[in-house]
């Protein structure tokens, strides 16, 4: 697809849509499509060291409150799922390198002289799942050199894209900080977009949902926390809490500073940006903000007020007031929790 700018032509070049995920640091409710736990055939009826369940025979609904969580939380690795997050964006890319190297040798070049004979383009947006680990939805494309409106050469095909982009999510890694190498998980999705002609549409209003969310649609995880404390006051869920606390406390390690951790303990560690794409993929990002800037102009009812803004103050006029928040917040706070447990005594109630 073109458009804004875009050459229509691309959508004739190789593309596909890419889901990378990461590897499994402790087995967690996941829904399959039928609603059973993907954990249900788990060594059913064995208990893991702690005396916890290592299968689940529960049926789930997109709903469930246990979706994401361990099915033992002493038995998750906390520390290399926060690790893993902070060293995402750097593995990503390693792989897009180590792509751009394998189609230079197919195309009889050194990478970096790729560009002489082909092109390779991609969009990527980052999601934050249940589990709280970060996986990317990416869109890859092959034009060809000097120009994304020129035909690519005859043997980039899209089954030639598919090949390498299986190779390089299979050897890819990037050194954690005690040079460990960290790995994309054995979970991973390609699909071809030329398949079908609304595959293009479905997948940008993909991404587009994504790119939109916080680390899990919460007000809570939009932004930097500022203490350890305000992680425990906020954060309700417990898993996601011991991530975002996890990433604090190894962020006060001075072996870590260079991951900044304790900055990005709302997104468990990921440092990375929710969106990101090659230069040539598409129309700058700036020129989509000015252009729903002037369409919001042109929706706007009524002419515009004139004036100034000033400063009038922050905060309660009354002290009481920061006082009557306070009492309204943590009884807030007590409902959440008082339906959270009758959540869960009534999914455990439930027959398997």
């Amino acid at each position: 697809m073109g458009g804004k700018g875009t050459p229509v032509v691309v959508g004739t070049h190789p593309r596909l849509f890419i889901t990378l995920t990461a590897p499994s640091f402790g087995a967690v409710h996941t829904i399959r499509d039928n609603g059973s736990c993907v954990a249900r055939f788990r060594s059913t009826g064995s208990l893991c060291v702690h005396g916890r369940p290592t299968s689940c025979s529960r049926r789930h609904t997109e709903q469930d409150i246990d979706l994401g969580r361990p099915l033992c939380e002493q038995s998750f690795n906390y520390r290399g799922a926060v690790l893993w997050n902070a060293h995402a964006s750097k593995l990503w890319n390693n792989t897009i390198q180590l792509i751009r190297r394998l189609l230079a040798a197919e195309g009889g070049v050194g990478q970096p002289n790729l560009g002489t004979v082909a092109q390779l383009h991609y969009l990527k947006v980052a999601e934050v799942q249940r589990r709280g680990l970060a996986h990317f939805h990416c869109v890859l494309r092959l034009d060809g050199p000097e120009s994304i409106d020129v035909e690519p050469p005859a043997w980039a095909t899209v089954e030639l894209l598919q090949r390498v982009m299986r190779t390089s999510i299979e050897r890819a890694q990037a050194p954690d900080v005690e040079g460990r190498p960290i790995r994309w998980g054995r979970v991973y999705d390609i699909q071809d977009l030329a398949r079908r002609e609304e595959e293009a549409v479905k997948v940008a209003a993909y991404v587009a949902k994504y790119a939109a969310k916080t680390t899990d649609g919460s007000k809570e995880l939009a932004r930097q926390f500022r203490s350890r404390r305000q992680i425990v006051t906020l954060v309700d869920d417990p898993h996601l809490q011991r991530l975002a606390l996890t990433a604090w406390d190894i962020g006060g390690n001075t072996k870590y500073k260079s991951l900044r951790l304790k900055e990005h303990a709302h997104t468990f560690g990921f440092t990375g940006q929710l969106i990101t794409k090659s230069r040539a993929f598409s129309t700058t990002f700036a020129a989509l903000r000015n252009a729903r800037t002037e369409y919001m102009a042109g929706e706007r009812d009524g002419d515009p007020v004139e004036g100034t803004f000033h400063f009038e103050g922050r905060g309660y006029d009354d002290p009481r007031g920061t006082q009557l928040a306070e009492l309204f917040f943590t009884f807030e706070r007590e409902l959440k929790a008082e339906a959270r447990a009758r959540e869960r005594a009534k999914s455990e109630d439930s027959p398997s």
